[in-house]
């Protein structure tokens, strides 16, 4: 059972007993990872908010919830953990609960990710779908193979080899077929170098200020004609540029610039993060 490997042979259950992780999870739509601690501010707001949704809809939808604590002591997690209607990762287990904050990018708390039953990230950003649906009417919130980052929203941008195509200066209708390709390639693509997320982000960039600093940062041309790059920010802020022009807008300009990542053709070049 994957979220057996994801998560260890035994989780707690309230009251702080024991149980089976296959047990525990068996026939779970969705698995929340809940990283939060009782001495965070941010997490002792968002918690009632969480179990008022988790017991109104999101467990008659069949989500299963597994607290990742990061308290410090057994007396603040078990004091923390003991209103909550869910599972939770032994404290003990520290080795596992570290990379699973590593896998899922938790860089503070309070974070909820959701996996599928076969271990499969869904969402990172959960705590932000909790809060804007938190009857659950669009769970389990499979965020878009596109994001434009145009609307300001990296999403995990940051987290993952992630493919961008800048294209402020095309016209409406060559974005629109751009993301369409990209949506096509997104949907289809099986990736071999995506690292321990096990996939890739797919962005356009159509304008707006994180537009105007990505181009910054890869050293581009302002009003330079569009062109596809292949961030990989967790390889200490490394890039790849691929095809420009027309080509930066088509499907075969996608899958080329993907293909050239994956068989290291393309070569690596450095954010300058001093911009």
């Amino acid at each position: 059972m994957p979220l057996v490997r994801l998560l260890g042979e035994r989780l707690l259950s309230a009251g702080g007993k024991s149980i089976a992780t296959r047990e525990a999870l068996q026939g779970a739509s969705a698995v929340g990872l809940y990283f939060s601690a009782s001495w965070c501010p941010p997490c002792r707001g968002f918690t009632p908010q969480l179990i008022d949704s988790f017991k109104g809809s999101l467990e008659k939808k069949g989500m299963k919830c597994v607290l990742i604590s990061r308290d410090r002591d057994v007396e603040s997690f078990t004091s923390y953990y003991s209103n909550m209607p869910w599972f939770a990762l032994p404290l003990e287990d520290q080795d596992r609960n570290a990379a699973l904050g590593e896998r899922f990018g938790v860089s503070s708390i309070p974070n909820l990710s959701l996996v599928d039953p076969a271990g499969k990230t869904i969402t990172t950003e959960a705590r932000n779908d909790v809060a804007r649906d938190p009857e659950g009417l669009e769970y389990p919130w499979h965020p878009p193979l596109v994001r434009d980052l145009a609307k300001g929203d990296p999403g995990r941008l940051s987290e993952m080899p992630s493919l961008v195509c800048l294209c402020e200066s095309a016209t409406q209708a060559q974005r629109r077929d751009a993301e369409a390709a990209l949506v096509a390639v997104a949907s289809a693509w099986a990736p071999t170098r995506a690292g321990p997320q096990g996939e890739y982000g797919y962005f356009m960039a159509s304008g707006g200020p994180l537009s105007e600093r990505l181009r910054e940062l890869c050293q581009l041309p302002a009003e330079g004609p569009p062109q596809l790059i292949m961030l990989d920010i967790p390889d200490q802020g490394g890039f790849y540029l691929g095809p420009n022009a027309f080509e930066a807008l088509e499907e075969d300009g996608i899958r080329r610039a993907l293909s050239d990542y994956e068989a290291s053709r393309s070569q690596r070049r450095q954010l300058d993060n001093s911009q």
